[in-house]
């Protein structure tokens, strides 16, 4: 592994070039960072290393030419430097300490135990025979006077190194330790003034345990990801399978971005459904506001051009439901409102059951050209996987894993808080025009939202779908360096973090300078970080040139992930509600942009649908929303001579461990009416654990009817 390594230096350090030297002949690259500098994100390094010999290390004082008083690390404690070590930690980046750095690491708190003075009084500099914890033995230099290292703890699993003579006086020989996630080490003995013709292991074994830690951090994050209930469907997928989606006019149903239906006279609609219920208990309006910017990407990563969004909420009754309520609907009005889409209908219910579990339901409806239809698929080898959009941050990480969980008592929200996205409005409309316009000049194979599991899922969707229409042994290789960051960030973070307004665009090397040239018109930032190949294994390296490889893995199907729950069905609460029907909450949306709004319906208990014009074939579309397909079914066709094209639906339950029975006898009674009526289910969402301290929220699905004159 070769790597970037950033050594500080101390006034009075003595050790730094030596370690330089020692670390460059391995042949990696080396740089100094003085001890006044504070801010991170002013390097890049791989490894960052507090070297030892230097009395700074050891005295305390205000003035060099003050007195002073001896006390190990506490001087190195208080230099700016110690944030960018702190800030190293916080962001997995490994770090080693030799003597006095050493001594720092344990005052900062990043190693355990103390440092004492030698047993025999004196500063004592020798070469001493030492075994590592595979019992291999190894001869090292010593130069210290503060080498008595004591703990109170157990910490066997944390020795990496052992003094075969006693003569620090440290606990049981210690003579280096590291931390529980095998990243930071510190260590009394100088590996860096090792003779070359000494056999020193020291090197290689950090080196080997850095790199493997990293390595089973990113697969443990990965497969706990991809196994989480938003991500695999592992609790309904078997229910959904069977699903009525026939249709002449069907283009697509569920499985891509988004349902397609032909609307005649060379246009289509692209539509979707999605929920956002625990961001916005957690952070209502970036909660709401991000739900909206997800489905309208859902919408025109497939080359639709979103027309108009619906919203569907339910809100508790208590004082903390009003400010939910709120700020759900400020977080709605203004990202729609920024990006230019109107909002023509939905409802809001608001009972006692929802106070701990509100829920948010979007609906976006958009129109493309037919022959301009893209699909979230990689489908030929060397094809460039390139990342457009927003800079990825550490917002997001882990909100997939926090939606597959339930609500307790004991929650703290405001912990949460970094698992919800931020949006930005603005930026997501110049997504859209930028790959609207790549669209239309056909210089793409495949286009993907980065949504749940961010730069990670969406590359593996691309190619699980191209592995699937192509029957090639498609695979690919992703460079985690060249993903565009706001800060500092751990390779796997970088993967797995939800950004908002980003899109993974997928298209042959002979369009990449095209593409990028409608980047640049539109102020966007892109990057190539990946290309498809013929592997059949799906690789993660951080570096594109030599990458060390930090993922790898033959692509397996997650989707074959299950888990059973049982399908008894349990007596729920019966509602004891009201629809809101204040139309004043609802003033800040705006509903007519665009012109297409024919007929608005908002919170009416009388009215449950609205109508927009399809004005490029001269045809009205009426939205019609509801509990059940039979609700939405009349409501359709007694209104003018709609004819209804399809349903989208989103599944809102409570624990599966009490829910599954319900969601299963729904999933059966509506796939029986949408056959029986002829009416295709062309996608949908299913939101479960929608529940605190056990206590799950009744079924509450949501149905969304589509219907042309």
């Amino acid at each position: 592994m070769k790597m970037n390594v950033a050594i500080i230096i101390y006034p009075g350090s003595n050790c730094a070039d030596d370690i330089k030297r020692y670390f460059e002949s391995k042949g990696n690259s080396c740089f100094y960072i003085w001890h006044k500098k504070d801010d991170i994100k002013q390097f890049k390094f791989d490894l960052l290393i507090i070297p030892g010999g230097f009395a700074f290390g050891d005295r305390y004082y205000k003035n060099a030419t003050d007195s002073y008083t001896m006390d190990p690390g506490k001087m190195a404690l208080e230099s700016p430097v110690t944030k960018i070590i702190l800030d190293a930690s916080k962001q997995s980046i490994p770090i080693l300490g030799i003597c006095n750095g050493f001594q720092i690491l344990i005052q900062l708190g990043l190693l355990p135990g103390k440092l004492l003075k030698n047993i025999n009084n004196k500063f004592t500099c020798k070469s001493v025979k030492c075994f590592l914890n595979n019992g291999d033995e190894i001869m090292l230099d010593v130069a210290n006077s503060y080498g008595n290292y004591q703990c109170n703890t157990n910490i066997d699993d944390q020795v990496f190194l052992k003094y075969d003579d006693g003569y620090t006086g440290s606990l049981n020989n210690i003579a280096g330790v590291c931390s529980k996630n095998k990243l930071i080490y510190g260590m009394m003995p100088h590996p860096e003034r090792t003779i070359p013709n000494h056999n020193c292991k020291i090197y290689e074994i950090i080196i080997e345990n850095m790199v493997n830690r990293k390595k089973i951090e990113t697969m443990e994050k990965i497969e706990t990801l991809m196994s989480s209930e938003h991500i695999s469907y592992k609790s309904t997928r078997k229910y959904l399978k069977n699903l009525y989606t026939l249709g002449g006019h069907v283009i697509q149903g569920p499985g891509e971005n988004a349902g397609i239906v032909d609307l005649g006279d060379g246009y289509c609609l692209a539509l979707r459904i999605e929920s956002h219920n625990h961001p916005i208990f957690i952070d209502p309006y970036n909660g709401s506001s991000t739900g909206v910017g997800g489905i309208l990407r859902d919408i025109f990563t497939m080359g639709a051009r979103p027309i108009a969004i619906c919203d569907f909420t339910r809100f508790g009754t208590d004082s903390n439901s009003d400010k939910l309520l709120s700020e759900t609907v400020r977080g709605i009005s203004d990202y729609a409102n920024c990006f230019g889409v109107a909002n023509v209908g939905g409802n809001c219910y608001r009972d006692i059951i929802y106070n701990k579990n509100p829920l948010l339901n979007v609906a976006c409806f958009g129109i493309m050209k037919k022959d301009k239809i893209v699909y979230g698929n990689a489908l030929n080898e060397d094809s460039l996987l390139i990342y457009a959009g927003s800079k990825t941050g550490n917002e997001g990480i882990n909100g997939a894993e926090m939606a597959s969980n339930s609500f307790t008592k004991d929650t703290n929200l405001e912990d949460l808080k970094s698992n919800i996205q931020t949006g930005d409005p603005f930026l997501e409309k110049l997504l859209l025009e930028a790959c609207l316009e790549i669209i239309e000049y056909d210089l793409v194979e495949g286009m993907q939202d980065m949504g749940a599991g961010g730069v990670l899922c969406s590359s593996l969707e691309v190619i699980e779908r191209g592995r699937t229409k192509t029957g090639k042994n498609l695979g690919c290789v992703i460079y985690t360096d060249n993903i565009q960051c706001k800060h500092r960030m751990d390779d796997c973070d970088k993967l797995i973090s939800e950004s908002q307004e980003r899109m993974l665009v997928i298209a042959t090397p002979n369009n990449r300078d095209k593409i990028f040239e409608i980047f640049n018109k539109w102020d966007l930032e892109y990057s190539v970080i990946g290309k498809v190949n013929n592997s059949g294994s799906y690789v993660v390296v951080d570096n594109e040139a030599n990458g060390n490889i930090l993922y790898e893995n033959k692509l397996v199907n997650f989707s074959d992930i299950t888990q059973d729950w049982s399908e008894n069905r349990k007596e729920f609460s019966k509602k004891n509600g009201y629809e809101v029907t204040d139309k004043n909450l609802w003033d800040t949306y705006d509903s007519t942009i665009g012109a297409r709004t024919v007929s608005l319906n908002r919170n009416n208990e009388f009215e449950n649908y609205s109508v927009i014009s399809l004005y490029e074939i001269n045809k009205n579309m009426i939205i019609a929303w509801g509990a059940n397909v039979e609700e939405c079914y009349k409501t359709v066709t007694r209104v003018q001579d709609f004819k209804p094209l399809g349903i989208i639906n989103c599944l809102n339950y409570g624990h599966p461990s009490d829910s599954i029975g319900e969601l299963s006898h729904f999933v059966r009674e509506m796939t029986q009416k949408c056959e029986d009526y002829n009416i295709p289910i062309l996608g949908g969402n299913v939101s479960l654990y929608n529940a605190t301290d056990n206590v799950s929220i009744p079924p509450s699905p949501v149905i969304v009817m589509i219907g042309i004159n």
